[in-house]
């Protein structure tokens, strides 16, 4: 009997997926996700961009594995949060631009339940645009929703600053935002209000006032509040850079002198790009593009000092050696280039996160991995490293990180993909294949990285195995929704997850 159990424990060592499969008596990780807005993965010191300061992301860069080729599954701010969240495809739910998604279905799956089962304390605090399902006994509010149906134990969250400056603007709806409680409690409501509606180029607000300063410090005061046994489960989530590039002024005073590239490219070289491709981007003058490049850096640099602050309150309370840290944007932003503002397109500005994994006591240190990985990975990721029930593993698409992390085993994922309503993109690092029914797009990364010339039509072998990976991993992901299918109450009823 004890030889059998030898043996059975032996091949269950052999047969572990991940370095933490069979670490039941180890104490567990603390995971962080840090998520920020449209930080262009180009406004980086890590990426070779000498002008911008970014000290404490590219800390963890150093010490830590930065994906170069990581694509996001959603290429605006909510469908790219209401994924992750799920583990889920756009298409999935219908939701590919801001504005087409209801209320997410009762029986959906959340990250915020898996690491619950996997024995872990879970906060949320930030900017969400989740949209919890309705809870059928009472109206809740986002942060209600994310403790009652997500399964967060702690939920402090806020509409993004672009949002709530709209509303400050038009002075309805102040009630009701944990952020404009605050701002009444300090007596700067109205400040901040006046700022809004001058548009002022920096904020009058005190630092730990203004939007991501007040996210900071309620993450620093969960971190010291949290008294449990329990390893936990944190995610971050900031409103900047995204505008208004309004941060406090001595980050702006930083980059008054300094030389700020200009966009890479100011067109497409010519290449006629379907229309619904861009149709959330605003062309801007090289003019226009540079102030707000300035201004964009000027806020990257202050999100970046707010991720510090984090890092150190984890250093002072002795967490951060035991602390998996996982840094993205949800997705990038054209800032300029080809002539564009704004995201929701498919092109590598906006589809290529900054995504980076920090956890020197585990996993390779200063590696930049060229793999081209999935963000929804990151579920997966996170859940190996919880160890984390099967059933929950099961959850989510998307392949975990852990062999590239460590390098003992292969990542399996050939294509990786993302999409907006009518287009779908499939990568495999080197060939970005954008299909769609007025014009398929191809790009040779390598000897086009800017996305210059279309290849498509003197490539038609690339074209359709990358059409026929596309077709397949629709096939096995779940039929496309339309957008804006989870708002009729008939469709949420008979929705049912994919397998």
């Amino acid at each position: 009997m004890v030889h059998n159990k030898i043996i059975t424990a032996g091949i269950a060592i052999l047969n572990a997926t991940s370095i933490y499969a069979v670490e039941k008596k180890v104490d567990k990780p603390n995971i962080v996700f840090i998520e920020v807005d449209d930080l262009l993965y180009r406004f980086m010191g890590k990426t070779g961009r000498n002008f911008i300061e970014t000290p404490n992301i590219d800390a963890l860069a150093k010490n830590g594995v930065f994906f170069s080729n990581a694509v996001c599954q959603g290429v605006m701010c909510g469908p790219s949060r209401n994924s992750l969240i799920t583990g889920l495809y756009p298409h999935n739910i219908g939701f590919y631009r801001n504005g087409q998604m209801g209320p997410l279905p009762d029986n959906v799956w959340s990250i915020g339940k898996g690491m619950k089962n996997a024995g872990y304390n879970t906060a949320w605090i930030g900017k969400c645009h989740i949209h919890p399902p309705k809870n059928k006994k009472k109206r809740e509010t986002s942060a209600e929703g994310l403790k009652s149906q997500m399964g967060f134990d702690y939920a402090l969250a806020s509409l993004g600053r672009a949002m709530l400056s709209k509303r400050a603007k038009s002075g309805k709806k102040i009630d009701g935002d944990v952020y404009f409680d605050h701002l009444k409690k300090r007596n700067l409501l109205n400040l901040y209000i006046e700022d809004c509606k001058e548009k002022r180029p920096v904020t009058s607000l005190p630092e730990d006032d203004y939007l991501d300063g007040f996210y900071t410090k309620k993450t620093t005061e969960w971190i010291d509040n949290n008294k449990t046994k329990q390893p936990f489960f944190l995610w971050v989530n900031f409103s900047a850079p995204h505008g208004p590039f309004d941060s406090p002024q001595k980050y702006h005073d930083i980059y008054k002198k300094k030389e700020i590239p200009p966009p890479l490219t100011t067109d497409f070289g010519g290449v006629q790009i379907p229309l619904g491709l861009l149709k959330d981007n605003k062309p801007i003058s090289p003019e226009q593009a540079m102030k707000s490049r300035r201004g964009y850096a000027a806020n990257v640099t202050f999100v970046d000092t707010m991720i510090g602050k984090i890092i150190n309150k984890l250093k002072a309370d002795k967490l951060y050696d035991n602390t998996v840290i996982i840094f993205f944007s949800d997705h990038g932003i054209f800032m300029g280039n080809h002539g564009r503002i704004h995201k929701g397109s498919l092109f590598k500005e906006i589809t290529n996160p900054s995504l980076i994994i920090y956890y020197p006591k585990k996993f390779k240190k200063g590696v930049i991995e060229t793999t081209p990985v999935q963000l929804i990975d990151i579920l997966k990721t996170a859940l190996d490293i919880a160890n984390a029930p099967k059933k929950d593993k099961d959850k989510p698409f998307g392949e975990s990180l852990i062999p590239l992390l460590t390098g003992e085993n292969k990542y399996k994922t050939k294509y990786v993909f993302t999409e907006i309503e009518g287009f779908q993109l499939c990568f495999d690092g080197r060939y970005r294949y954008i299909a769609n029914k007025e014009k398929p797009l191809l790009y040779d990364t390598k000897n086009d990285p800017n996305e210059m010339h279309n290849i498509a039509e003197t490539h038609p072998e690339i074209v359709t195995t990358m059409q026929q990976a596309i077709n397949e991993w629709i096939k096995k992901s779940g039929s496309i929704l339309p957008a804006g299918y989870l708002r009729d109450k008939n469709n949420l009823k008979r929705w049912i997850r994919p397998q």
